[in-house]
């Protein structure tokens, strides 16, 4: 009886154990509220892996968990977002290593020229913009990628003359190389028969001299000079609008090549309310700074904007047009010095060498840094920021596409696209030393995910600019499509 009494005794409290366990399971669950879920998808987490997870949820502003569909929905609340991916492809939220926001920005302004066949479709577009846009001066447009046989030089500039009359028109082409211009604007830039091509840039002309209205290389400078200059709001509305259109295309961060001083303000004025849903760092140029003083005096651009979830510098951009191999070498070791990470922008490869040895310069010459050391060199194989040993995407917007997917599939004929989706994330991420908080959709890292229309790693590489981006979710939030953002949130 005694020994009946124990062995009940025992398996009572070996229940209430169990029990308890899974109160306490239940308790852990609860206390790990899930805001969002993401399911039905094939998730690149950033990680070289044979397997992909199908789900991934969010807590706050970090990924949770990826894993299964079964594991994942599981963690499913009342209050939880759900988005059912349908099978396409979600990936760390797409770093833009090189863009020129603001010029970038200032372009959507402009009458969009890309896909255009004709001159009569150039025209049609052209009219529904200035439609749009009375009390513009200037009609400016940009995109085109349109070659108009020798034959047909004439219309060049005919067809713009006999469309908007003498109001000046300038077009830039997809990649900024070659302007398209009127009578008009050629007249205001002083360009005729007998003016002399730029160095670095040509008037093209017809066989008795005349200029035709394509202006190409350093030429296009001669009219871009002639544009107003935007306003201060001006620029803050480029702002807004190269955020949105980044957001639109699945970017979550971004870095800008060519912070102005009056950007800077306008970026940290916007964070400080709350008005910026985009991770940016910026570079500053420097083409002057020669001396200890003048590289000294930069010091006070890293004071006045210290490092921010959202927007920070660090970085120093120097071109090397203009400046000797001795003046790189000094320039590049002052920077150093104070703990500036320096980009070049190396367009060919005796300008790669030159930078690589003002590195390797500065490496000699000071000190070990505080932070870890990594110069840039921008423009490798044309979208490649190279980082040491490592390769970052970046579009190099407006000259190039703000399109993560046309840029992929143009990186894909030189990286796998598993590699080159690590350049366009995590890759992106340790060129602005920020790889232990985002590029990759690990537990614990920011919940910066772009939700893609298709299941990339199952179609073709030449069909990758087909795809589109179905959501971009930043810091938690669904900020792409913005209906969707406004009614997850309400």
């Amino acid at each position: 009886m005694a020994a009946r009494l124990t062995t009940f005794v025992i398996a009572g409290i070996m229940g209430l154990t169990v029990i308890a366990g899974l109160i306490v399971g239940a308790q852990r669950d609860d206390d790990g509220l899930v805001d969002l879920i993401v399911h039905n998808a094939v998730v690149f987490t950033g990680e070289d892996e044979a397997d992909m997870p199908e789900a991934v949820a969010v807590r706050g502003n970090q990924i949770l968990q990826v894993g299964s569909n079964r594991e994942i929905l599981r963690m499913q609340r009342p209050q939880t977002v759900t988005i059912d991916a349908r099978g396409g492809a979600v990936v760390p939220g797409f770093n833009d290593a090189h863009l020129h926001l603001i010029r970038g920005g200032l372009t959507l302004d402009t009458a969009d020229l890309s896909g255009v066949t004709t001159v009569a479709e150039t025209v049609a577009r052209l009219q529904e913009w200035t439609a749009d846009n009375p009390d513009h001066a200037w009609i400016v447009g940009r995109g085109f990628d349109l070659v108009i046989p020798e034959a047909d030089e004439r219309l060049v500039k005919t067809a713009l003359d006999e469309a908007f009359g003498q109001r000046p028109v300038q077009l830039i082409s997809h990649d900024g190389s070659v302007a398209w211009v009127n009578s008009a604007a050629l007249a205001q830039a002083q360009i005729s028969r007998g003016t002399v091509d730029p160095e670095d840039g040509r008037i093209v002309r017809t066989a008795k001299g005349e200029a035709t209205g394509m202006l190409e290389g350093s030429a296009v400078d001669r009219v871009q000079a002639l544009l107003p200059e935007p306003t201060a709001e001006d620029r803050t509305r480029a702002l807004f609008a190269a955020i949105a259109e980044a957001q639109r295309n699945g970017i979550t961060s971004l870095q800008n090549a060519d912070g102005e001083a009056l950007d800077f303000e306008l970026l940290d004025a916007a964070r400080k309310k709350g008005a910026v849903s985009m991770r940016v760092y910026s570079a500053l140029p420097v083409n002057s700074a020669r001396t200890d003083e003048d590289v000294a005096s930069l010091d006070d651009v890293l004071k006045r904007y210290p490092d921010d979830p959202l927007f920070k510098a660090g970085a120093a951009r120097v071109a090397t047009e203009g400046i000797d191999r001795d003046a790189l070498n000094k320039l590049v070791r002052l920077l150093d010095s104070r703990g500036w990470q320096v980009m070049i922008e190396a367009d060919d490869a005796s300008e790669a060498e030159m930078a690589r040895t003002a590195f390797a310069h500065a490496e000699r010459s000071n000190e070990k840094p505080a932070r870890e050391r990594r110069h840039r060199l921008e423009h490798q194989r044309r979208h490649f920021t190279a980082v040491g040993d490592k390769l970052a995407l970046g579009s190099d917007w407006p000259a190039g596409p703000l399109s993560p997917m046309k840029v992929l599939e143009s990186a894909v004929p030189t990286l796998s696209l598993e590699k080159a989706l690590q350049a366009y994330t995590v890759n992106g991420a340790y060129a602005s030393y920020d790889e232990q908080r985002k590029g990759l959709l690990n537990a614990g890292m920011l919940a910066d995910i772009a939700i893609l229309s298709d299941n990339i790693f199952s179609i073709a590489p030449e069909r990758l600019s087909s795809v589109t981006v179905a959501y971009t979710i930043f810091d938690g939030r669904v900020v792409y499509p913005a209906r969707a953002a406004r009614s997850f949130t309400n």
